[in-house]
């Protein structure tokens, strides 16, 4: 990368990445193949920016700095060209890695309709979710390994990481979404088990929210199971970083589920010593390879 206007720009990058998720960001710096790390850190920095900008302060402050955001970001797809240093950075991956311009649109899409998010009223309703913004948001991120994009079979098993993850997050998340008004477990499932929206945000322990949490738990270590095989069809620069993405999502998992109902009065991060095991072992793989 011999411009240093680009190389500014991919330095920027790296900074908004480092400080949103400093975690993922070493594992990107350690676990990353060369040729790669500055593509990963500008699609990690693009979508930092682009959540910050949807989620932070009053509804009536982000829309109009929504937009104005979601129209730059399309016509810097169509012109290649853009003022924001993060969003050049991310062009310039899209157009060396190739990257399918569908992902983009349907996660800005995505994005702008979750602005006025009401709840998911049924799993099918979480489902469509998956597959319109947290597959294309992570999409972001895998078919840069492909050049022009990973085939079915790789999307298919990334679709399975993406719901994974997806349900992981409203988990470890779910204190902070009820104190902002959001509620992103179905609402067929509180029903089905008789848990109020009250239970949740009162942080109530019992055998009902406890059930509730533990259905979640479930089906996400499916999908997280399930999505064991994408390191199959993964790149060798990317397959460590893939391997531990997979590991700490596991790993997490399982403090939620010893945490049971307190997840409805804390959020549960992933600690420590697990996440240092992973990256450090992953790091020696590294060493060993190169």
């Amino acid at each position: 990368m011999g411009d240093p206007a680009l190389r500014a720009d991919y330095s920027t990058a790296a900074r908004v990445f480092a400080r949103r998720i400093l975690a993922h960001y070493a594992a990107v710096r350690l676990l990353v193949a060369p040729a790669l790390h500055p593509h990963v850190v500008a699609s990690y920095a693009f979508l930092a920016r682009t959540d910050d900008l949807a989620d932070q302060g009053p509804l009536e402050q982000r829309l109009p700095r929504w937009h104005a955001w979601a129209e730059q970001v399309t016509d810097g797809l169509g012109s290649g060209h853009a003022d924001d240093p993060v969003l050049r950075a991310f062009l310039h991956t899209v157009a060396e890695r190739r990257l399918p311009h569908h992902w983009v649109h349907t996660y800005l899409k995505a994005t702008t309709e979750e602005l006025h998010f009401a709840g998911h009223p049924t799993e099918a309703d979480f489902q469509r979710y998956v597959d319109h913004l947290a597959l294309p948001a992570l999409m972001l991120i895998e078919d840069l390994q492909h050049e022009g994009g990973g085939d079915e079979v790789f999307r298919s098993r990334c679709r399975s990481f993406a719901e994974g993850l997806q349900r992981l997050d409203f988990l470890t998340d779910l204190t902070d979404d009820l104190k902002e008004g959001r509620l992103y477990l179905p609402q067929e499932d509180l029903d089905r088990l008789g848990v109020t929206r009250a239970d949740l945000e009162q942080g109530q322990d019992t055998p009902a929210v406890r059930e509730l949490v533990a259905l979640t738990c479930r089906r996400t270590r499916k999908s997280l199971t399930d999505s064991r095989a994408l390191a199959e069809v993964t790149v060798p620069g990317f397959r460590p970083l893939q391997r531990a993405l997979l590991d700490l999502a596991e790993h997490q998992l399982s403090r939620v589920e010893s945490a049971g109902a307190a997840v409805t009065r804390r959020g549960v991060g992933y600690g420590v010593r697990g996440p240092l095991a992973v990256l450090f072992r992953e790091w020696r793989q590294v060493r060993r390879g190169a």
